[in-house]
């Protein structure tokens, strides 16, 4: 009888103890829900840490996505880093540099390319090839370009956005007689317009070339929009356009 009351009692106080426990997890859960979403617990750091690690994979992902010295060369219009006057271009394997009055142009051809630095085979517009290594240093704005083989300066910087001059009514017979580069009449044009008569937006070619056999030259006149209808004469010789107005 002794031994049936203790196993009775025993039974009752393990009762009890897992009531206590049962009880104590419901408090234990009830804290839990009620906790402040704030709070910097072990799990919500560890959470932190993983978005953190995120964060770097991004960065990781940003910086492989860069690009290669010749994509940015060909991304912009690049200005002289001493003469904002001066103005370079690259793309489609035309190379065309200004110094505001004399355009020169060339074809060029990327040999190797990397992350700052490339090299192309320009060939002039008289036939002359180099090999010109191009360095660009810094990225967007901030970017500096340098080549010692360009011909009207050896660094650069981006071009600021600007106002844009079209050339318009340019026919391929025109294109014909000054070495079929319209890229590089339009940038000579545009930029020698856009300094020099205030207003124009346009400059369109009149139709009328002038050969002279003598001096192996071909000059055009475009007529701006401006208010005042402003002549601009363009000459093709050497291999270059010189733009007066």
């Amino acid at each position: 009888m002794e031994k049936r009351r203790k196993a009775v009692a025993a039974l009752a106080a393990g009762a009890v103890a897992v009531a206590l426990g049962a009880g104590a997890a419901r408090c234990a859960a009830s804290r839990a829900d009620k906790a402040d979403p704030t709070d910097n617990g072990s799990e919500t750091a560890a959470w932190v840490d993983a978005a953190d690690g995120q964060g770097s994979d991004s960065g990781a992902s940003a910086e492989e996505a860069r690009q290669s010295c010749a994509e940015e060369l060909e991304s912009r219009e690049w200005m002289g880093a001493e003469d904002a006057s001066l103005r370079m271009t690259a793309s489609g394997g035309r190379l065309v540099e200004t110094d505001g009055t004399d355009t020169r142009t060339s074809s060029y051809e990327v040999t190797s390319d990397g992350d700052g630095e490339c090299v192309l085979r320009v060939t002039r517009a008289d036939g002359t090839v180099v090999q010109a290594t191009v360095t660009i240093r810094g990225r967007g704005d901030g970017a500096r370009l340098r080549c010692e083989q360009l011909q009207t300066s050896f660094d650069w910087v981006p071009a600021p956005p600007g106002g844009e001059v079209r050339v318009t009514g340019v026919d391929e017979e025109y294109l014909a007689l000054v070495g079929g580069s319209e890229d590089a009449l339009d940038l000579a044009v545009s930029l020698w317009v856009s300094e020099h008569v205030p207003g124009a937006t346009e400059a369109a070619f009149d139709g009328e070339v002038y050969i002279d056999t003598k001096a192996d030259s071909v000059t055009a006149t475009f007529t701006c929009d401006d208010p005042g209808r402003s002549i601009v004469s363009v000459t093709w010789a050497d291999g270059a356009f010189s733009v007066t107005g």
